[in-house]
């Protein structure tokens, strides 16, 4: 009986063993596989960002005024050399939300490899000299110095001259008045804006337009400048000047020499 019994141990010890064997065996062809697969994946990786097909194939950019397309790119850490699938959308959004003109952007990217980029810069109102420096003055009322890289840019924007710092801190207040600000199509039509002064309101605005028309406002009225493209439709005269009524919210015509 006691040999029976150990032949049947050793049966059943016997299977477990073989049985062991087999799941041993079976990880170790499950890790193999693993190991294979994770060095195919490896390796065409590898390819895949060593060749020029990973790179960006295009990159668009939209909507910049003041910044070149090359501005814009070097400040998003964006070239033709760039890693297309190692390259987030919210991490060029964040470098290019960091710079004091950009409001706002919009990234695409499509799968043939292309970038496109539209910014919103913040609204410029125009640029103005002081110490013999450059500055543009920004919707929120700051100022910032323009840089000789960025010289050629002052050409899309009006003159400020003869404001103080308090006085084009309030122009800034009137061009960007809540739900009514000024666009910067509108802005970059205008060629100079000065201060001006009427027995009845010591505090006006002199604006002088590209085409030679002169409009005279009140801060509390210059957001009736959006409607200026729409004034010159039923304008049969030139070099014009206007008084803009911030109860009519209408542009009113007027003798030039009339005003000092």
């Amino acid at each position: 009986m006691e040999q029976l019994d150990e032949l049947l141990y050793d049966d059943v010890e016997a299977k477990y063993l073989a049985l062991q064997n087999k799941k041993k065996k079976r990880k170790k062809r499950r890790r193999k596989r693993r190991l294979v697969i994770a060095g195919a994946i490896l390796l065409v990786a590898s390819l895949y960002f060593m060749s020029d097909i990973s790179k960006v194939k295009s990159l668009e950019v939209k909507g910049n005024r003041f910044y070149t397309k090359e501005d814009v790119l070097k400040k998003a850490h964006l070239s033709y050399e760039t890693r297309y699938m190692i390259t987030p959308k919210c991490y060029l959004s964040w470098k290019l939300k960091k710079d004091d003109f950009i409001e706002d952007v919009e990234i695409e990217k499509s799968m043939d490899g292309v970038i496109a980029i539209e910014i919103k810069e913040k609204l410029v109102i125009g640029y103005f000299v002081e110490g013999e420096k450059n500055y543009v003055l920004l919707k929120d009322g700051s100022q910032k110095e323009i840089t000789s890289e960025n010289l050629d840019t002052i050409v899309n924007y009006p003159l400020i001259d003869g404001f103080s710092n308090k006085e084009r801190k309030n122009l800034a207040a009137a061009f960007a008045k809540n739900k009514k600000e000024v666009s910067q199509d509108i802005v970059s039509m205008i060629s100079e804006i000065t201060p001006h002064a009427e027995s009845y309101d010591k505090h006006m605005v002199k604006i002088v337009m590209q085409d030679g028309n002169t409009i005279y406002t009140s801060y509390d009225s210059v957001f009736i400048l959006n409607s200026y493209k729409q004034t010159l439709k039923n304008l049969k005269k030139d070099h014009v000047c206007f008084v803009m009524d911030a109860n009519t919210e209408t542009y009113i015509t007027e003798d030039c020499k009339a005003f000092k």
